[in-house]
């Protein structure tokens, strides 16, 4: 399929799959036709495309999405190794959630306080 395929699919821009594509996230097979050069995504670009939506969503980088592909792929990285990225990845979330935490109990009491001053 064409980029633009893709991209209807996917619902990203044709500019964010050559971004990953840049990034090596996706691959793409040239093909000439006549004076031009067209990309060619293969079906199952889609499911990749969608890891990596879901990868963002959880919280990862495209730095960190690309070394899960390239070693998970590949089944070169041991579990062991697995569950360190996904151990350090929950503790950066929690650290976050506990970040989020103090600043909805400061804007909580400050909230009542100014609440208190209008009364």
């Amino acid at each position: 399929m064409l980029i633009g395929e893709l991209s209807k699919k996917t619902g990203l821009s044709k500019d964010t799959i050559r971004f990953y594509e840049k990034m090596g996230l996706l691959e793409a097979e040239e093909r000439q036709a006549g004076t031009r050069v067209y990309k060619e995504f293969s079906p199952e670009i889609v499911e990749r495309v969608t890891m990596i939506a879901q990868g963002k969503a959880l919280g990862f980088t495209l730095n960190e999405i690309k070394l899960l592909i390239q070693a998970w792929g590949n089944r070169e990285m041991p579990t062991a190794e697995k569950l360190k990225v996904i151990d350090r990845k929950l503790d950066e979330i929690a650290e976050k959630m506990r970040q989020l935490n103090e600043i909805k109990t400061y804007l909580t009491a400050k909230r009542d306080r100014v609440t208190q001053e209008t009364l």
